[in-house]
């Protein structure tokens, strides 16, 4: 089983892979917690009560953005992003003991959906399309926020299953 994550200084995407289907998933918001060793412990804790984590063999995590996106992100950003996912990538491979490999959002979308976007479309936006057309019953993970509409989280599972599944 491959353990897939989407992890941002916010919130982190994750899924487990069974080599067949996505057999558990969701996100965990981060978003209050200070500091980077302190979001990596919080979320091993949540992944730890999955009962499928003995049965992983590998994590995939999604690398860092290496780059400016059309002027959406700063290098500030960039340097807080990357700071995280080497404190994260640290922890979890110390904590679980199993090999963790970088895998990029393009390469990841390449090997399971044969492209990487669509012009005119955001990354979240591809995925979500790509799971509503090719996988479907991946929906069964979504949360629902309080005035009943999907989470927006929920986009970073999705990253998630696909990092999961590449």
């Amino acid at each position: 089983m491959v353990l897939g994550f989407d992890a941002s200084t916010t919130c982190a995407g994750w899924a487990i892979y069974d080599g067949k289907d996505i057999v558990d998933a969701g996100f965990i918001d981060i978003s209050k917690i200070n500091s980077n060793k302190e979001k990596s412990l919080h979320i091993i804790s949540i992944i730890d009560q999955s009962s499928y984590i003995s049965e992983v063999k590998q994590i995939n995590l999604e690398a860092a953005l290496l780059g400016f996106k059309f002027g959406r992100t700063n290098q500030q950003t960039i340097i807080k992003l990357i700071r995280f996912n080497a404190v994260f990538e640290y922890i979890i491979s110390e904590h679980w003991k199993i090999p963790v490999n970088l895998i990029g959002a393009s390469t990841a979308r390449k090997k399971v959906f044969g492209k990487a976007r669509i012009t005119g479309m955001n990354g979240k936006e591809f995925v979500r399309k790509q799971i509503d057309e090719l996988f479907p019953q991946l929906h069964k993970f979504d949360k629902i926020n309080s005035r009943g509409n999907p989470d927006s989280k929920n986009g970073d599972m999705y990253d998630a299953m696909i990092t999961s599944m590449a």
